[in-house]
């Protein structure tokens, strides 16, 4: 038997790691199950996170300082607007990216990764659980190619790619697991319920 609690799931991973995917399969999931469940994704919907998705499909871009400050600052709208009013009103909230991507993701580009861990933890719940869909680089860039009109020239680049996913390995933490992202989707869904089913049980 499931039982409703408020809980914070976080799917990280390379972009093309299928994250998304399953992160949705699994929001559908619970709400079919009849759990309250909201899904999210990072970089949010706030004039920050529009102007990173913006900035990610040009050759051009911001300082590494500045473009971090914006990764912030969105992700204190979404902490404040969306995932504390989410597990206080007792909700699963599923996020598809967290501050660990940018960690990783700014990490690769020169920063230090505890770091900005450390500083968003100041302000940002932990999660209950975080699923790292892991890829290999060549089968992301497969994936990003053949699922998408056009790449995301700044953050799909082979070599960032492999010292973002090398970031990813170094992660330590309660309740972070890794989860095989080349696996078909139903397989790579039913080791992500075997992570969360036990959090979930009475």
């Amino acid at each position: 038997m499931l039982t409703q609690k408020p809980m914070l799931i976080v799917f990280e991973g390379i972009d093309g790691s299928g994250k998304t995917s399953v992160s949705r399969m699994l929001y559908t999931y619970l709400q079919e199950r009849g759990m309250e469940t909201v899904w999210y994704r990072e970089p949010g919907d706030s004039p920050w996170g529009r102007k990173i998705r913006e900035l990610a499909d040009r050759e051009d871009s911001i300082p590494i300082e500045e473009e971090l400050e914006y990764f912030i600052k969105d992700r204190e709208w979404n902490v404040n607007t969306n995932i504390l009013p989410g597990l206080k009103e007792n909700k699963i909230v599923i996020l598809d990216r967290y501050y660990f991507s940018t960690a990783c993701y700014q990490g690769a580009r020169g920063f230090d990764v505890e770091e900005i861990i450390s500083r968003n933890t100041r302000f940002a719940p932990i999660p209950d659980i975080t699923l790292i869909v892991d890829v290999d680089v060549t089968t992301a860039l497969e994936r990003i190619r053949g699922n998408r009109e056009g790449e995301a020239i700044l953050f799909e680049k082979r070599d960032f790619l492999e010292k973002v996913r090398n970031n990813y390995h170094n992660l330590e933490g309660d309740n972070l697991y890794f989860v095989d992202g080349t696996q078909p989707l139903e397989s790579v869904f039913s080791n992500v319920w075997n992570h969360i089913e036990p959090f979930l049980k009475a």
